[in-house]
């Protein structure tokens, strides 16, 4: 009989790659492997990792030397550092090269079997360190795979598309995770009932581009035709999409956001500029006119919906006026919800080879002036819900007279809390629904009591 091992998990990026994190975790245990607390008790310590942009690649590189130190240190007779998901999915030979002590790699189309490489690994039975090949993945889980959700039981993530078809030219996800690939309606239906049954109050759908689920095929099915069949789901829950395109923005789509049974009137729609010169650039496939007119007709016809969106400065050829033109747009639509990015020269894109590059210290400083235009704005936005009642999503105590929790406008993980006190320091059970009133805020949190019934 073989010995039970313990492999601890350190999970970096986005929640796309939590996902595959808690696939990974589904594999161990339907596997009979022992999840550990910390690398202090593991045999095994697995780092996902993210490769996105420069910030995540030094934060995986991090991760990887600090399990490197574990495993020099460590007293346990046999133990094996893993690192798994884009970093070395993106550059295996190199990321091999530069981590010789590094036991096994697992690429994207490994996740399903990471229990079985572990443990061929750790048994000497694994010829070599199992580097990813260097073609495109074609993984896609479905409901039917052993997965083990990690977020705080309040809410979970559902992934219902992986790649991207899109050829942005700053992105590197294409390169790294390959072409669409759209699960089927009826396993991401599943899905949502398989967590729903295990608590979770809150669904998050997420993709690369949540829009173009289903476009891929001939026939395939759309994501309004998704949200239509899940806001349809009996219970009591929230359904959020997020990360859509601005191209693929249907009516019908806002209407369904707007006047969900479930869906949260809540629009995620990464824009990442307004001056046609970068956009141009960018190679996002919409100009100015286009986006700007889609918004008006948000705000027009769909006040109650709350946008947040995400911004990237520093492109190459961006200039001050193009920015100006930025900061100025962010004033005028008020977005409820805003994040930037710094350019990031990414190996292999059409933007890394660019003329006119903007320096690092440039775009760091945009950045930092865009998040204080917002933060003005989110102060003001805030300010104005003081006195308001509202329904929160309460998902941890804070202390023993506080609890954290989210509007319908907060995503997880991305946007801000409401802190909530209750009288008489009334336990509260979470994770729960509550009603609360605002009574006081700063630029990035609110503070709440519950509402006397």
């Amino acid at each position: 009989m073989q010995d039970p091992l313990a492999v601890s998990i350190v999970s970096l990026g986005c929640a796309k790659n939590l996902v595959d994190t808690e696939v990974i975790c589904g594999s161990i245990a339907a596997a009979g492997l022992y999840l550990a607390a910390s690398p202090e008790d593991a045999d095994i310590v697995l780092i996902n990792t993210c490769s996105f942009i420069r910030d995540a690649r030094e934060e995986a590189e991090k991760a990887i030397r600090d399990a490197l130190r574990w495993k020099k240190r460590s007293r346990r007779q046999r133990r094996l550092v893993a690192v798994a998901g884009c970093l070395p999915q993106r550059d295996p030979e190199g990321c091999a090269r530069a981590y010789p002590d590094v036991d096994v790699f697992l690429g994207l189309d490994d996740i399903p079997k990471a229990a079985e490489l572990l443990r061929a690994a750790y048994d000497n039975a694994l010829p070599g360190r199992n580097v990813p090949k260097s073609s495109l993945p074609t993984y896609l889980y479905d409901h039917t795979v052993p997965r083990l959700t990690v977020t705080p039981p309040a809410f979970a993530y559902i992934k219902i598309a992986e790649g991207c078809d899109h050829r942005c030219a700053y992105c590197a996800i294409p390169m790294i995770r390959g072409r669409q690939r759209s699960r089927d309606l009826a396993s991401v239906l599943a899905e949502c009932r398989q967590l729903l049954d295990q608590g979770a109050l809150e669904l998050n759908l997420i993709a690369q581009d949540t829009t173009r689920y289903g476009r891929e095929q001939p026939d395939g099915p759309t994501v309004e035709e998704l949200l239509r069949q899940a806001d349809a789901l009996p219970g009591d829950f929230w359904l959020r999409l997020l990360y859509a395109h601005p191209l693929y923005v249907t009516d019908e789509l806002l209407e369904q956001l707007a006047g969900g049974r479930h869906l949260v009137p809540y629009l995620d729609i990464p824009l990442q500029h307004i001056s046609d010169n970068v956009l141009k650039g960018m190679r996002r496939g919409l100009d100015s006119r286009a986006t700007r007119a889609l918004l008006t007709k948000i705000r027009s016809q769909y006040p109650s919906l709350a946008l947040r969106t995400t911004f990237l400065v520093g492109f190459p050829g961006e200039t001050e006026q193009d920015f100006q033109e930025l900061l100025d747009f962010v004033q005028e639509i008020r977005f409820e919800r805003l994040g930037a990015f710094a350019f990031s020269r990414e190996e292999g894109t059409v933007a890394a080879s660019l003329d006119n590059q903007t320096p690092a210290s440039v775009a760091e400083e945009r950045r930092q002036l865009l998040l204080q235009t917002q933060q003005e704005i989110a102060r003001a936005n805030n300010e104005a819900m003081i006195g308001k009642k509202l329904t929160v999503l309460l998902e941890d105590p804070l202390d023993n007279r506080r609890w954290i929790g989210r509007s319908q406008a907060d995503a997880p993980d991305v946007d801000q809390q409401i802190i909530v006190s209750a009288a008489n320091r009334k336990k509260l059970r979470t994770p729960a629904f509550a009603q609360v009133v605002i009574k006081s805020a700063d630029a990035y949190d609110l503070n709440a009591v519950i509402a006397e019934a």
